[in-house]
């Protein structure tokens, strides 16, 4: 009797065996073989390089440099090895292990995808490790691209820089084909045609041993480069904006007005956006986010300030086609003006004057009959006419508005408020770009075209290139009218843009200095048509919270000076 209990018990256990069995080779085989070539099956990405991106003459803004770096698979390690792993590159890199292991803590995002642990290391290094890495599973070399940017700060907003992607940014890219490695634009053309510059990966799928050896290899795909983005910058004049600028708070923006290219776009203070793809220079990175003096602005388009004086053109064009003035109409400056119980004081006294004269000048009283005559609600008119308040519609990310005030808007309006409008102060909000184009819809007497950067894409010219957006029409004596007061503001001894009459270069335009508020410093303007044998630009300067447009002219005109030296005026 026992023994053939004892015998039930075997057969009992031999049947769950063979079941168990069963069940694992038959009816969970498939599963578990699929589990196993999986996990014998390595796939080795290959980063692609970045398209470059170039000046309109050819010169390299931003390009690609080959570096090594090692990362680590998180679903390939355990704990245990993972200190093992540091421990020997800490030896090899010489480095701190614990800050490997940090690095790899804070940067991992999933348990599939690489994690860099170290950068830019020297070939030797990358040799060294690699012919060890079949002892730490997870370990590997590879060979990726570092973004260059040869231009440094003086190209930094124009351009952007590119950086890996935070989780929010990477939770709208993903479903476009984005990888957690993935590196993507910020700011500038990186960003607004990051989809057209982004590589197309490849990668080797290999089979490995259970020691992490290769195998065999079972399939390979070349990535793919990204397009190459000309741009219709000119590097020179770059450099030239941004050494005027000298540091301080600002933007310069310089446009053919004949198309709308965008020969010149800087913005002041800056950044080295080549901190942002080094990893040692992180730090430096991080202070950029942080520095008050807002580094990573495009105050170019991303910014507006009230325009001061410069907005005494639209004024004049509005006082001149609805008849309200002609140029040899002629008012008292007496160094104030009285409206009401308000009273406006100002610095000169220049007696009676005509239009060139007071726009020369800029006397503030000349412009408040004008705009009174107007009123607000044709002041605003015409300013709309030539988009101002309005995105240009450049292709620059993080463009702004601006603000034209309408008086429906407001509770109360007063006559002082109409006089403040018409010299540009008040609830008035313009960008640099804007004033940029408004001086090319002066040089071509009503013809606004739409700003823009890029030349061609992969080689394709930009069928967008010189498209309007407006056209203006005025009487033509107006803009003859126009045309001769902004003249006398360079061309008379006393005009308020005098430093800006240089030999083999004309010049004329409009400054402005426009108050910030109590306590606060005045920004400075200078906008301006240049035309020489050579070539006709517009540009606008600003320099935020520099006092008199006396400093935006001596900005202005060291930069004449220099494109003059270049050879490109």
């Amino acid at each position: 009797m026992r023994i053939q209990t004892i015998l039930r018990f075997i057969v009992a256990a031999f049947i769950l065996v063979f079941l168990g069995l069963f069940y694992l080779q038959v009816v969970r085989g498939g599963y578990f073989f699929r589990q196993s070539v999986t996990n014998s099956i390595r796939v080795i990405p290959f980063e692609g390089r970045r398209g470059q991106i170039l000046d309109r003459n050819g010169k390299v803004l931003a390009t690609n440099e080959k570096s090594f770096c090692v990362t680590i698979i998180p679903q390939e390690q355990d704990r245990r090895d993972r200190k093992e792993v540091f421990r020997f590159l800490a030896r090899v890199l010489n480095a701190d292990a614990s800050a490997l292991e940090a690095r790899f803590m804070k940067d991992r995002i999933a348990s599939f995808s690489p994690v860099v642990v170290a950068q830019d290391i020297t070939r030797l290094q990358a040799i060294v490790i690699e012919e060890s890495a079949f002892k730490y599973p997870g370990l590997l070399v590879m060979e990726r691209y570092r973004r260059q940017y040869p231009c440094g700060a003086a190209g930094a907003h124009v351009i952007g820089y590119v950086g890996k992607a935070d989780e929010a940014r990477m939770r709208l890219i993903q479903e476009y084909g984005y990888s957690a490695d993935d590196p993507v634009g910020y700011t500038g053309v990186e960003e607004y045609f990051d989809d057209d510059l982004r590589a197309q990966p490849g990668g080797r799928q290999i089979q490995v041993n259970s020691r992490g050896q290769q195998v065999r290899l079972l399939s390979m795909r070349e990535p793919a480069e990204g397009k190459t983005l000309v741009l219709t910058v000119d590097q020179d004049i770059q450099k030239a904006a941004h050494e005027a600028l000298a540091g301080r708070k600002g933007a310069v923006v310089v446009l053919d007005p004949a198309n709308g290219e965008i020969l010149g776009m800087v913005s002041s203070p800056a950044f080295d956006p080549n901190d942002f793809s080094r990893r040692d220079d992180r730090a430096r990175a991080g202070a950029y986010l942080k520095d008050a003096a807002s580094p990573l602005l495009n105050r170019a388009v991303g910014s507006q300030f009230p325009p001061g004086s410069v907005f005494k053109i639209p004024v004049t064009l509005g006082g001149l086609q609805e008849r309200k003035i002609k140029p040899t109409t002629i008012f008292d400056c007496p160094g104030y003006f009285d409206l009401g119980n308000r009273h406006f004081k100002f610095h000169h006294a220049y007696g009676r004057q005509d239009l060139i004269e007071a726009m020369g000048h800029s006397a503030n009283e000349y412009f408040f009959h004008i705009g009174l005559l107007l009123g607000p609600d044709m002041i605003a008119r015409y300013a709309s006419l030539f988009a101002l308040g309005e995105r240009t519609g450049v292709d620059i990310p993080y463009e702004v508005k601006g603000v034209i005030p309408r008086r429906g808007a407001f509770t109360h309006w007063y006559p002082g408020d109409t006089a403040n409008m018409s010299i540009g102060q008040g609830y008035i909000l313009t960008t640099p770009i804007q004033l940029a184009r408004l001086m090319a819809a002066v040089e071509n007497e009503g013809r606004l075209v739409v700003p823009h950067i890029k030349m061609s894409l992969g080689g394709v010219e930009n069928g967008m290139a010189g498209a309007l957006e407006r056209s203006v029409t005025l009487r033509p004596e107006v803009w003859k009218g126009v045309k001769l007061a902004l003249r006398a503001v360079v061309k008379m001894p006393d005009g308020t843009a005098h430093v800006l009459d240089l030999p083999g270069i004309e010049v004329y335009g409009k400054t402005g200095t426009a108050q910030a508020g109590a306590g606060r410093s005045d920004h400075a303007w200078f906008a301006g048509v240049v035309k020489t044998q050579k070539r006709t630009f517009v540009f606008s300067i600003l320099l935020e919270h520099d006092g008199s447009s006396a400093y935006a002219c001596a900005a202005a005109r060291e930069m004449l000076l220099d494109l003059q030296s270049r050879g490109k005026i």
